[in-house]
Parts: C-alpha cells; sequence; structure tokens
C-alpha cells in the first residue's frame, strides 16, 4: 500500500505538488494542531533565550546566587524580632525580601536590554534628579535612629541610587567630551557633582555612602587619564581632616562615633554597643558556625540584625567558612564585571561597568570593615543580602547595565584587520 502511494506521489507534476501542498497548509491554519505542554515550554524556553541572548551568564548566575541567599539569611537574621511583637508575623521580612528580588530581578532584565548609549541623552538629566531627591530626604524626611535616611511617605534612600547615577553621568561626561578629563572647567564640573553628593549625603548623615560616591566618581576619572598628581589635594586634607579629629577629643556625639571603633567594648552600652555586639557574633561562630537559624546575637542582642550588620549573623551561624565562601562570590563577581569592562565595544562601556565594579567592591570592603570594627561603624548595606528594596534595585540596576555594556562587548574570534 505504501509503495502505492509512493509511486502515485512520484507520478504527481511539480504544479500538482505544490497545490497540493498549498491545500495542506490552508487546512492546517483551519485546523490548528494541539500544542502540548512541553512545546509551550520548549517556545517559551527560545523565546526567553532570544530576550537574554549575548549577557555574561556568569554575572546573572552570582547575582542570584546572592539574591536568594540574601533571602534566607534576612528570614533567620529577622526571624525573632517577628515573632516577638503584638501581631507575630515569621514571614514578615521573607516575603518582603522576596519581592523586592523578584522586582529587583525584573528590572534587572529591563535594563540590560536597553542600549547604554541611550544614557547619553539623560545623564543631565538622572544626575539633576538624584541631587533633587537628595535634597527632599533633608528638607521632608524625620529623623530615625540619628540619621535622615529616606523620602518621608514613599520609603525610598536616594542615597543608593546616587551611587548609580553618578556612574552614569561621569561616564556619559568624560565621553562627550574627553578633554574634561584634563581641563579646569571639565574637572570644576565633576568635582561639584562630587561636592553636591557629598556634602548632601553627609548632612544625613551617612559618611560610607558618601565615601562610596567620591570614590566611584574619583575611579572613573582615573581610568579616563586624570593626572594622579591632582589626588594629592584631597588625600592630603583627608588625612589632615582625620588628625585633626583624633586630636580634638570632642565630647560630641559624632566624635565618639567615629573613634569608637578603636576599641568598641571601651564603651560597651553605648556607641560601641553594635560593634561590639558584632564582634561577639563573629566570633561565637568560630570555624563552623552555630547553624543556619541557630544564632543568639539576632535575639535582640543586635539591633536591626537584618540590615547593616547581617555579616555578623551569617559568620556566627556558618562560621568563617561561610564568611569566606561567601567573599569568594564576591571577588569572583567583581572579576566578571571587571572582565566585562576590559571587553567593552568602547570606552563608555568600559567607562560604566568599571564604576559599577568598583561600586560594588567598596560596599563589600566598607560593610566588612564596619562589621570587623575596622573602621568606624556607619550605615551601608551589604550588596544584595542585607534587607532593603532600595538597596537591592540599585544594585540590581546597576547589574543591568553591566549585562547591557557585556551584550555589546568585542567578539571573541576578532579580525585581523581589528586585532
Amino acid at each position: 500500500m505504501h509503495k502505492r502511494d509512493a509511486e502515485v506521489k512520484k507520478e504527481l507534476s511539480r504544479s500538482e505538488k505544490a497545490a497540493l501542498r498549498k491545500a495542506i497548509r490552508k487546512e492546517r491554519r483551519e485546523k490548528p494542531q494541539r500544542i502540548s505542554a512541553v512545546d509551550e515550554a520548549k517556545d517559551f524556553g527560545r523565546g526567553l533565550g532570544r530576550v537574554v541572548s549575548g549577557y555574561d551568564f556568569g554575572v546573572v548566575a552570582l547575582v542570584l546566587a546572592l539574591s536568594l541567599f540574601g533571602v534566607a539569611m534576612v528570614f533567620s537574621a529577622g526571624y525573632y524580632q517577628t515573632i516577638n511583637t503584638a501581631h507575630p508575623d515569621p514571614t514578615y521580612y521573607l516575603f518582603r525580601q522576596m519581592l523586592w528580588v523578584g522586582t529587583g530581578l525584573f528590572v534587572m532584565l529591563i535594563v540590560a536590554n536597553i542600549d547604554y548609549h541611550i544614557y547619553m541623552k539623560v545623564s543631565y538629566l538622572i544626575v539633576l534628579a538624584s541631587i533633587v531627591l537628595l535634597v527632599l530626604v533633608i528638607l521632608t524626611s524625620s529623623t530615625v535612629g540619628g540619621a535622615q535616611r529616606g523620602i518621608r511617605g514613599i520609603g525610598v534612600t536616594p542615597s543608593e541610587f546616587s551611587k548609580v547615577a553618578v556612574i552614569v553621568f561621569t561616564s556619559c561626561f568624560l565621553i562627550k567630551d574627553p578633554s574634561n578629563i584634563r581641563t579646569p572647567q571639565g574637572l570644576i564640573v565633576l568635582l561639584a557633582v562630587m561636592g553636591i553628593h557629598f556634602y548632601l549625603i553627609v548632612r544625613q548623615p551617612n559618611l560610607s555612602t558618601a565615601i562610596v560616591i567620591a570614590a566611584i566618581m574619583i575611579a572613573i576619572m582615573l581610568v579616563a587619564g586624570l593626572n594622579y598628581l591632582f589626588m594629592a589635594i584631597p588625600l592630603a586634607a583627608g588625612v589632615a581632616g582625620y588628625m585633626y579629629i583624633m586630636a580634638a577629643k570632642t565630647p560630641a556625639h559624632w566624635y565618639q562615633r567615629i573613634t569608637s571603633f578603636r576599641d568598641p567594648f571601651a564603651d560597651f552600652q553605648g556607641s560601641g554597643y553594635q560593634v561590639a555586639q558584632g564582634l561577639i557574633a563573629l566570633g561565637n561562630g568560630g570555624l563552623k558556625g552555630l547553624g543556619f537559624g541557630r544564632s543568639v546575637a539576632k535575639n535582640l542582642y543586635l539591633p536591626e540584625p537584618q540590615n547593616d550588620f547581617i555579616l555578623a549573623v551569617i559568620g556566627e551561624e556558618l562560621g568563617y567558612i561561610g564568611f569566606v565562601i561567601l567573599m569568594l562570590v564576591y571577588i569572583i563577581l567583581l572579576f566578571r564585571i571587571f572582565m566585562v569592562a576590559l571587553k567593552a565595544r568602547d570606552r563608555l562601556g568600559f567607562y560604566l561597568a568599571t564604576g559599577v565594579g568598583v561600586m560594588l567592591g567598596l560596599q563589600v570592603i566598607i560593610n566588612v570593615a564596619v562589621v570587623t570594627s575596622s573602621m568606624p561603624a556607619t550605615g551601608i548595606t551589604l550588596p544584595f543580602i542585607s534587607y532593603g528594596g532600595t538597596s537591592i534595585w540599585s544594585f540590581m540596576i546597576a547589574m543591568g547595565i553591566v549585562l547591557s555594556v557585556s551584550k555589546k562587548r568585542l567578539p571573541r574570534k576578532r579580525k585581523k584587520t581589528e586585532a
């Protein structure tokens, strides 16, 4: 039977075969075939693959791993506080952190699909919006815990977004006119933007974030060709200011806050309390830690353990081994980011990725230094891990920029004429 059908098809002319194929296609359109769930999943995967194709998946995987680890640690660190309230809710921090991470990953994907060259057109608007938001913090927010951080009514911390804003502005400003890094006019503009941000953020007060923003701009300026001799003046001023503070020995609160890190146990019940509790937690964890969820410091000893001092809880529960593994993940992520910068197709991508790498690296270093009493205690989050929507979103936006740069990077196999 099959042999006969084959012979009949063989005898058909070319025009008859074309008409037969046309009739079959028409019948399929009129009566669509049922698509299985497996086929639908494959189609979704192909569509998602087209959306995220070309990205540095190492960066995506590391960001996802850190974020999920952060969700687990925020749940553990804040658990005791949520059950010791008038209306216990053990999942309070868990669901909120999951919400921030989920929406943050979505924002990262959106930013990654935006051509980073578009920032050239809106860089001035971005930095102006950053300054306006910082001014609104001072004018509208109330003091909580001795600081003004968020805008009243919306719970946003603009200083977190300011880090991304200065990365975009500094990179675009130096690309529009490369001579800006050598002319007095260009340097005045950059120093003015840096000084305004520094002043407004120190007023909150938030010295560590102000330092990070200044360091980000300086790093981008250095890779753009800034003469190293220009760094002598601000470095000398910083050293002179610190020496003056040490010599003054004023009884003011801010002086106690700045100097208490040298011996936090000297004022255990005062300015050194939080740092001392963090050190006790790290020491209590030892090599292997007490186990996930078994931290003692989070049980009302360490104030707000899910925020800036979550690293102390990590060290207590997962021990020195867990601490080292976490730092290795950060180091690998930084390596991937700087490799994206080095492989960028143009200098704008190089500057943007470099700024993000400096932002991430400095924030990790400062957070570790604060928790280990290596520098004055000040509020700065551990990237992707500390509780807080603004911090998560700002780093997701920054990672989206890096992914956008990685999608435009140079191909592995270059032509000989391009080498």
